[in-house]
C-alpha cells in the first residue's frame, strides 16, 4: 500500500470535489453539532445558512497546520488506526470504507468537500471530512473544502 501511495502522488490529479447535499449537511449537523454537543451555530438552519454562505478553498499543507482537530495521519495504516478508536468503527467507518476513499480520489470519483469552521476570532476547525483530509494529503492533493463562518469565540 505504501509503495502504491507514494507511486499515486507522482501522477494522480484530483479535482472532483463537490458540495455536501442538503441531506449531507443535516446529517453532519446532527452528529457534528448535537450529538457531540458543540454550540457553532444557534440552530440547524444558522447551519446551514452558514454553509450557503460558504466559500470552497484549498488547503495547502501549511495552511493545514492551523486547523484544530485535524488527525494529520501520514499513512493508511495510521488512519486504519485512528478510524478503529471511532464511535462509528466499524458499522459506519471500517476497512471498506477507507479503501473506498483512497480509490475515489485515484478514480476521480466525486468527493464531498470536507467542511472547516472559520470562527469570529479568525481561528479555524474541522467540522467534518478530517479522513478525507488526511487521504488527499497522503496522495499529493491539496483538498478543497467548504470554509464556513461561526459567530462563536
Amino acid at each position: 500500500m505504501i509503495k502504491l501511495i507514494n507511486l499515486l502522488k507522482e501522477v494522480l490529479q484530483f479535482d472532483n470535489w463537490k458540495m455536501p447535499s442538503t441531506e449531507q449537511l443535516k446529517q453532519e449537523f446532527e452528529i457534528e453539532h448535537e450529538i457531540k454537543g458543540n454550540e457553532f451555530w444557534g440552530s440547524e438552519e444558522e447551519f446551514l445558512q452558514a454553509c450557503k454562505g460558504g466559500q470552497v478553498v484549498t488547503i495547502t499543507p501549511e495552511e493545514d497546520k492551523t486547523i484544530r482537530y485535524r488527525s494529520r495521519t501520514e499513512s493508511y495504516e495510521e488512519l486504519l488506526s485512528l478510524i478503529k478508536s471511532y464511535r462509528s468503527y466499524p458499522k459506519y467507518r471500517n476497512e471498506e470504507s477507507l479503501k473506498a476513499i483512497y480509490d475515489g480520489f485515484e478514480s476521480n470519483s466525486p468527493m464531498t468537500l470536507p467542511i472547516v469552521i472559520k470562527f469570529a476570532n479568525g481561528t479555524k476547525r474541522v467540522f467534518s471530512g478530517n479522513t478525507r483530509m488526511d487521504i488527499a494529503f497522503q496522495l499529493g492533493i491539496n483538498p478543497k473544502v467548504l470554509l464556513v463562518n461561526s459567530k462563536v469565540y
